[in-house]
């Protein structure tokens, strides 16, 4: 699909559909509020700060809260969001990618900021990722991490893993792939052109994001932007939770 590209401003997406099984506080995560803020209003707060004006947020198990809250939190950060509904929120996260493929066109976006309504990112996280991933030259960049002391509060067994080669080519990525040198963080940069990718992939049968990724590499569009030495989280059961909470009390997050 051709997409005529208008807007040359600074947008994010935010999927915050998902069920909510494994951290069942009775809201979305992303509603979830540590020091007092909740993932999503942090998110907005934070990438506003670095010059993102316009927000999509993908909707799906509770909807209507979310959509509540986002009435309060447009007011507050003084922000551009709008939102798309993910009614099959059963599928996995590639599925609610391609729900922003409208907003896209809808606002003639050339390029987008993705990521996760449960996760959490230190600010200069966010700042040194917004920078550095300026030159978008591939249809995907990645931020990454490298496993460190500094993260080593991470879930081994399930963040996704990613084996980077030469010119940060991504030669691999997934939870279970053996052999890996960084990690991914949940924090992307997209061309509009991955929804072509992501159609493919649901013809046969693969939704999630790393099957997208997986597609891109076989094409040479698949990138990563090392961000080393900051914190950051998936907030996705209880012991996510407890640790999120002891990095904040640490001054960390």
């Amino acid at each position: 699909m051709y997409f005529r590209v208008k807007s040359f401003d600074l947008n994010c997406l935010i999927l915050a559909a998902g069920r909510n099984t494994r951290l069942d506080t009775g809201k979305p995560k992303s509603l979830l509020k540590v020091a007092g803020e909740s993932l999503l209003s942090r998110h907005l707060r934070i990438f506003k700060s670095y010059g993102v004006e316009n927000f999509c947020v993908i909707t799906g198990y509770q909807a209507e809260s979310i959509e509540k809250e986002l009435v309060e939190l447009r007011e507050l950060h003084q922000v551009n969001v709008s939102t798309k509904h993910n009614d099959r929120y059963d599928l996995e996260n590639g599925f609610s990618v391609s729900k922003a493929e409208t907003w896209v066109s809808e606002k003639e976006i050339g390029d987008f900021f993705m990521t996760m309504g449960d996760h959490i990112f230190e600010e200069g996280f966010v700042e040194s990722f917004i920078s550095k991933s300026a030159a978008l030259e591939s249809d995907l960049q990645l931020a990454v991490d490298v496993p460190s002391e500094m993260n080593k509060h991470i879930d081994i067994d399930d963040v996704t893993k990613v084996d980077v080669g030469d010119s940060n080519r991504i030669k691999a990525i997934g939870k279970t792939i053996e052999k890996y040198n960084h990690y991914d963080t949940g924090l992307f940069r997209l061309k509009a052109s991955v929804f072509e990718v992501l159609q493919n992939c649901f013809s046969e049968n693969r939704f999630t994001i790393s099957d997208m990724v997986t597609d891109l590499i076989n094409s040479d569009q698949a990138r990563v932007t090392p961000i080393p030495g900051f914190t950051w989280n998936d907030v996705d059961n209880p012991d996510d939770l407890e640790g999120t909470l002891k990095l904040i009390s640490d001054d960390r997050l």
